[in-house]
């Protein structure tokens, strides 16, 4: 198995950890081993990304509480 996956695929994984997926999940949907998960978690880019979910988390929803569509 591949220990290193793409931005692409990383991005992915953060998504689906977003969305409640579990490392095991995330490793079992992508081909991927939990550590390898486990491991992604502590890059850099992985915070970005979740960085970047939670600002767009919050922005839709303060736009559904104002009513704007997203």
């Amino acid at each position: 198995m591949p220990k290193r996956g793409s931005t692409k695929q990383l991005l992915i994984a953060c998504q689906m950890s977003f969305d409640g997926k579990s490392n095991r999940e995330i490793a079992t949907e992508l081909g991927f081993s939990e550590a390898t998960v486990s491991n992604w978690r502590k890059l850099e880019i992985w915070k970005e990304f979740e960085t970047e979910l939670i600002k767009a988390y919050k922005e839709q929803a303060l736009n559904l509480e104002s009513g704007t569509p997203s």
